[in-house]
């Protein structure tokens, strides 16, 4: 869209305000760039390089100078978040609204709520809210709560308009496309699947009423101008860099992100989801989805494992001395899946790399299956799936190819052998096993909680130390299961653990 930036500080006398914003449908304009906004859309960015882990600070915003002055252009979904700032910091603000997805000038049509079913719980009010705010934004629920329940409810609310459905990965964009044509899906909709594969579906599905799933790999194979609007399952993953110039395209479009995990990246980008899609608009907890029945509790079990100081020079050393590529760590899995699980308890064991993987099936044995990607063809992995989902297999060691998409409905305990810090992959994890089944109290988490030698925190002689890096995850990843609100019991050994598991189950 156009907009004619010389004018703005022109507008800005004229609306006698501290601050004008600009708002569109993908870009938020603002006049004049203070430093308090500066500082607001700055954010300090981690990443690992040769096994060291670095960070910088990174503008969230671009500044383009005009007669008068200059302006600052930052993503749109940052209106609230700016207002908040303007707002405690003492300053008046005026919003010139100029969106298109809004019903209120009548270019995007108000919700056909009556359109809607197949709810439960407290889906239809969680859903409802959110639409009657006409805006773009974030819908929060953990994981199988029913997302794509919502989305497909969505989808039902605007019969005329033109939808992007999209997602990361062509397993779960093939699940979502399968679902919304599916027995509880859209009926008398043209829809079509765009991903890695190519087209399939209604090929040539294309204006009101249409609906493209599409994956975030492919959004370069449709014209963005031409959707009203998009909806996005797992938000959290679609605003890496490489994805971010993809997902921010469309640019008259209402943007609606769906998640369990709004917040937890590693990189420290959780502000550039609230950035492209827009504030969080309803949120339904963990503990609030438990309290009315509609998940299954989840209960993590942390096995303490004291290290022994030996020295390690850097992260990724003593993460494969001392977990990914250790004989006794594999064994220990092991003797968690015989003296612990019950044979009949379909369990996933997340594991991080290829020797690891084979490590740990070697000690498992052949009971066990290998579900990694690299090593699996599509009709090996489709079988797996398959195999899954039908409770055959009962051990299945796998790589994060599983944290998402996938829905086994029969697993009942997740041993996480592959550790990470507090991040979406750590918070996903147990929402594997959140699905209310028959004579299931609850899902069961077996986690290593990796402390200090003597459980010394405070000693100098650990802190240049790489192996610290292990305890300190272990700590992060316990605060995250804390602030979910998930049960949480520590145990000193094996025989504790078979102890306390049996009194879960």
């Amino acid at each position: 869209m156009n907009t004619d930036i010389f004018r703005i500080p022109s507008l800005h006398q004229k609306y006698k305000s501290d601050i004008y914003l600009q708002y569109y449908d993908d870009k938020l304009i603002f006049f004049p760039v203070v430093n308090i906004l500066k500082s607001e859309l700055t954010i300090t960015v981690k990443s690992i390089e040769e096994n060291k882990l670095f960070r910088k600070s990174e503008k969230l915003f671009a500044t383009v100078e005009v007669p008068g002055g200059e302006i600052g252009i930052t993503y749109q979904g940052f209106l609230s978040k700016i207002i908040r700032k303007v707002m405690l910091s003492g300053l008046s603000f005026y919003i010139d609204d100029r969106r298109i997805a809004v019903s209120k000038n009548g270019s995007f049509p108000k919700p056909r709520l009556d359109l809607m079913h197949g709810f439960r719980f407290s889906q239809q009010q969680l859903l409802t809210d959110a639409l009657i705010q006409d805006s773009s934004g974030l819908i929060g629920a953990p994981t199988r709560y029913g997302k794509t329940t919502l989305m497909i409810n969505t989808i039902r609310a605007y019969p005329t308009a033109t939808i992007c459905v999209v997602a990361p990965g062509v397993d779960l964009v093939k699940q979502l496309y399968d679902d919304i044509r599916g027995p509880r899906g859209v009926k008398g909709r043209p829809v079509k699947l765009v991903d890695g594969r190519g087209i399939k579906g209604d090929k040539r599905a294309e204006g009101p009423g249409t609906i493209t799933v599409c994956s975030i790999a492919s959004l370069h194979k449709i014209d963005p101008s031409t959707f009203d609007l998009v909806l996005a399952d797992e938000p959290h993953a679609l605003v890496s860099d490489s994805r971010l110039r993809l997902i921010d395209a469309f640019p008259k479009a209402r943007r609606l992100g769906y998640g369990a995990t709004l917040k937890g990246r590693f990189d420290g980008k959780d502000s550039l989801i609230e950035g492209v899609f827009g504030h969080v608009l309803v949120e339904r907890t963990y503990t609030e989805a438990v309290a009315e029945g509609a998940i299954c509790p989840l209960h993590i079990l942390f096995l303490r494992v004291e290290l022994d100081g030996a020295p390690v020079r850097d992260r990724q050393s003593a993460y494969n001395k001392i977990l990914f590529h250790n004989r006794a760590a594999a064994n220990l899995a092991k003797q968690i899946c015989e003296e612990v699980i019950p044979a009949d308890f379909q369990t996933m064991i997340f594991i991080k790399d290829e020797k690891q993987a084979e490590m740990t099936k070697k000690a498992l044995g052949e009971d066990s299956v290998l579900a990694m990607a690299k090593k699996m063809t599509s009709k090996e992995r489709e079988e797996c799936d398959r195999l899954m989902k039908q409770n055959i297999i009962k051990r299945c060691l796998c790589t994060k190819i599983y944290v998402q998409g996938v829905t086994f409905s029969d697993v009942r305990v997740l041993v996480n052998l592959e550790a990470g810090g507090n991040n979406t992959s750590a918070i996903q994890k147990p929402g594997r096993l959140a699905e209310i089944r028959p004579g299931k109290k609850c899902g069961i988490v077996i986690d290593l909680l990796f402390v200090p030698p003597n459980d010394e925190w405070g000693g100098f002689e650990w802190k240049s130390n790489a192996w610290i890096q292990l305890c300190k995850d272990s700590k992060a990843r316990m605060d995250a299961y804390t602030e979910k609100g998930y049960g949480i019991t520590v145990v000193n050994n094996v025989e504790e653990l078979k102890e306390k598991f049996n009194e879960l189950i």
